[in-house]
């Protein structure tokens, strides 16, 4: 938006005609980054992916030292690592479920352990360091995926398709207003702004759109000759393409 701002914002505020336009437009592509922001993979995200990754690890570590001290049949290792595998084997926690249902499944696999006779055996193995980061990765788990949904209520608001069509419509409702002036107007005071205008939406055609000089998409321009061009604002990946907006690419990539 900067562009863009440096070079049409003082003609729209020094012309009466322009200043609501250019506000509604303004006001459009704020909420439409948002709304593409929001969009975008929750840092929860990131977050639930790397302590569910460290539950695995640790549920998996446990696992792997209990039969090796079962195969090596040392006492009282041996008694315990029987303990502690029996539970492995009653729950079978499946590292590959989804978030809640791992979640679940690992809060009633750790439960038997919260007994004194379970932590003994766990001790015996040294393994109640494991054990007790376990169930701390687990309830980070279960209390990210609850605040992920809290943000996602809070901002379902945000729809990005409306939010592109608000912006289209007042980027369009600006430009044909410009036009309307530049028009009407004899000293020249719009061509300037119109010529950098035509250039940058020819640069986004050819270098964020693909297209060749010269295309079908360009046509309407060249037919346009001092005028500026409407509509430009979403390109391939549906994000934001006016210069300098800060719109983004579009898109989701959350887990789980």
């Amino acid at each position: 938006m900067t562009s863009f701002d440096e070079r049409g914002a003082p003609i729209a505020e020094s012309e009466s005609m322009l200043t609501k336009a250019y506000g509604e437009f303004k006001s459009a592509l704020g909420y439409e980054d948002t709304a593409i922001k929001i969009a975008r993979a929750s840092e929860y995200s990131n977050q639930i992916l790397t302590e569910d990754n460290k539950r695995d690890r640790l549920y998996n570590n446990g696992k792997a030292t209990a039969e090796m001290w079962k195969t090596l049949g040392i006492e009282p290792m041996a008694t315990a690592a029987a303990a502690v595998l029996k539970e492995y084997n009653n729950y079978g926690v499946d590292t590959t479920a989804q978030y809640d249902q791992e979640t679940g499944l690992m809060l009633n696999f750790l439960q038997p352990f919260e007994a004194n006779e379970m932590k003994a055996h766990l001790q015996t193995l040294g393994l109640t360091a494991v054990f007790e980061q376990m169930k701390i990765a687990n309830e980070a788990v279960r209390s990210l995926i609850s605040q992920r949904g809290d943000e996602r209520a809070a901002n379902a608001a945000y729809d990005i398709k409306k939010a592109r069509k608000a912006t289209d419509a007042a980027y369009d409702n600006l430009c044909d207003r410009i036009n309307a002036l530049s028009t009407l107007d004899e000293t020249g005071k719009y061509d300037a702004f119109i010529a950098w205008w035509s250039q940058e939406i020819a640069r986004i055609k050819q270098q964020i759109l693909n297209q060749k000089p010269g295309s079908a998409g360009d046509e309407n321009d060249n037919e346009n000759g001092g005028t500026v061009s409407g509509n430009q604002n979403q390109n391939q990946n549906g994000g934001s393409t006016d210069p300098g907006t800060g719109g983004g690419t579009g898109g989701t990539g959350d887990e789980g």
